[in-house]
Protein backbone atom coordinates (compact mmCIF):
# COMPACT_ATOMS: atom_id res chain seq x y z
CA UNK A 1 0.00 0.00 0.00
CA UNK A 2 1.05 3.15 -0.99
CA UNK A 3 1.48 5.98 1.29
CA UNK A 4 -1.30 7.67 -0.53
CA UNK A 5 -3.36 4.77 -0.76
CA UNK A 6 -3.06 4.76 3.17
CA UNK A 7 -3.90 8.48 3.41
CA UNK A 8 -6.72 8.55 1.58
CA UNK A 9 -8.21 5.30 3.37
CA UNK A 10 -7.71 7.06 6.53
CA UNK A 11 -9.43 10.27 5.31
CA UNK A 12 -12.36 7.91 4.42
CA UNK A 13 -12.46 5.85 7.49
CA UNK A 14 -12.70 9.44 9.28
CA UNK A 15 -15.45 11.11 7.33
CA UNK A 16 -17.46 7.78 7.37
CA UNK A 17 -17.01 7.51 11.28
CA UNK A 18 -17.84 10.88 11.85
CA UNK A 19 -21.06 11.64 10.03
CA UNK A 20 -22.47 7.72 9.85
CA UNK A 21 -21.12 5.58 12.83
CA UNK A 22 -20.27 8.52 16.08
CA UNK A 23 -22.64 10.77 14.57
CA UNK A 24 -21.13 13.26 15.68
CA UNK A 25 -21.26 15.65 12.48
CA UNK A 26 -18.42 17.35 13.01
CA UNK A 27 -17.36 18.19 9.53
CA UNK A 28 -20.67 20.03 8.98
CA UNK A 29 -19.36 22.59 11.76
CA UNK A 30 -18.64 26.12 10.61
CA UNK A 31 -16.87 26.58 13.51
CA UNK A 32 -14.86 22.88 13.30
CA UNK A 33 -13.65 24.37 9.86
CA UNK A 34 -12.53 27.84 11.50
CA UNK A 35 -10.27 25.68 13.84
CA UNK A 36 -9.35 23.13 11.47
CA UNK A 37 -7.84 26.24 9.89
CA UNK A 38 -5.22 27.23 12.16
CA UNK A 39 -4.23 23.45 12.70
CA UNK A 40 -3.06 23.59 9.40
CA UNK A 41 -1.11 26.32 9.51
CA UNK A 42 0.90 24.72 12.44
CA UNK A 43 0.87 21.54 10.54
CA UNK A 44 2.35 22.90 7.54
CA UNK A 45 5.08 25.34 9.64
CA UNK A 46 6.16 21.53 11.34
CA UNK A 47 5.88 19.36 8.42
CA UNK A 48 8.22 22.13 6.35
CA UNK A 49 10.50 22.08 9.91
CA UNK A 50 11.13 18.35 9.93
CA UNK A 51 11.61 17.42 5.88
CA UNK A 52 13.76 20.26 4.89
CA UNK A 53 15.90 19.37 7.63
CA UNK A 54 15.53 15.66 7.13
CA UNK A 55 14.39 14.35 10.35
CA UNK A 56 11.45 12.99 7.94
CA UNK A 57 12.38 11.28 4.67
CA UNK A 58 9.72 9.72 2.20
CA UNK A 59 10.56 7.29 -1.06
CA UNK A 60 9.40 9.25 -3.95
CA UNK A 61 7.55 6.02 -5.67
CA UNK A 62 4.91 5.82 -2.10
CA UNK A 63 3.60 9.05 -2.23
CA UNK A 64 1.36 11.16 -5.27
CA UNK A 65 4.14 13.81 -5.64
CA UNK A 66 3.00 17.25 -5.24
CA UNK A 67 4.45 18.68 -1.55
CA UNK A 68 3.46 21.68 0.04
CA UNK A 69 6.91 23.00 1.26
CA UNK A 70 8.62 20.05 1.48
CA UNK A 71 5.89 17.81 2.94
CA UNK A 72 3.76 15.91 0.37
CA UNK A 73 0.31 16.02 0.51
CA UNK A 74 -0.59 13.32 2.00
CA UNK A 75 0.71 14.45 5.07
CA UNK A 76 -2.33 17.18 5.26
CA UNK A 77 -4.70 14.00 4.80
CA UNK A 78 -3.46 12.42 7.72
CA UNK A 79 -3.20 15.14 9.76
CA UNK A 80 -6.91 15.51 8.57
CA UNK A 81 -7.82 12.31 9.92
CA UNK A 82 -5.74 12.17 13.23
CA UNK A 83 -7.34 15.79 14.22
CA UNK A 84 -11.18 14.49 13.34
CA UNK A 85 -10.88 11.08 14.40
CA UNK A 86 -9.33 13.19 17.95
CA UNK A 87 -12.07 15.30 18.01
CA UNK A 88 -14.90 12.86 17.18
CA UNK A 89 -14.37 10.40 19.70
CA UNK A 90 -13.46 12.87 22.43
CA UNK A 91 -17.13 14.08 21.40
CA UNK A 92 -18.53 11.10 21.15
CA UNK A 93 -17.14 9.31 24.96
CA UNK A 94 -18.35 12.91 26.27
CA UNK A 95 -22.09 12.19 24.99
CA UNK A 96 -21.93 9.04 26.72
CA UNK A 97 -20.87 10.87 29.84
CA UNK A 98 -17.29 9.16 30.36
CA UNK A 99 -15.90 10.20 33.54
CA UNK A 100 -18.77 11.65 34.58
CA UNK A 101 -17.47 11.92 38.17
CA UNK A 102 -14.80 14.65 39.03
CA UNK A 103 -10.99 13.73 38.79
CA UNK A 104 -8.73 13.95 42.18
CA UNK A 105 -8.62 17.85 43.35
CA UNK A 106 -10.35 20.71 44.06
CA UNK A 107 -13.26 21.62 41.68
CA UNK A 108 -13.10 24.92 39.35
CA UNK A 109 -15.79 26.16 42.05
CA UNK A 110 -13.07 25.66 44.81
CA UNK A 111 -10.49 27.07 42.97
CA UNK A 112 -12.39 30.58 42.27
CA UNK A 113 -13.48 30.63 45.73
CA UNK A 114 -9.96 29.88 47.25
CA UNK A 115 -8.51 32.67 44.92
CA UNK A 116 -11.23 35.02 46.03
CA UNK A 117 -10.64 34.23 49.83
CA UNK A 118 -6.77 33.86 49.53
CA UNK A 119 -7.10 30.54 51.44
CA UNK A 120 -6.07 27.05 51.06
CA UNK A 121 -7.77 24.67 48.90
CA UNK A 122 -9.19 21.46 50.90
CA UNK A 123 -11.51 18.89 49.02
CA UNK A 124 -15.21 18.69 51.37
CA UNK A 125 -14.80 15.12 52.58
CA UNK A 126 -16.73 12.50 50.51
CA UNK A 127 -20.53 11.52 51.84
CA UNK A 128 -21.13 7.78 51.43
CA UNK A 129 -24.84 6.61 50.56
CA UNK A 130 -26.33 5.57 53.83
Amino acid sequence: MTYTTAALLGVAVTVVLDLLVLRTRLLTRKAFWASYAIVVFFQLLTNEWLTSRGVVLYDEAAIWGPRIGHAPVEDLLFGFGLVVQSMAWWVWWGRRGVQATPGPGPSPALRRLAGRAGGRLTRPARRTPS
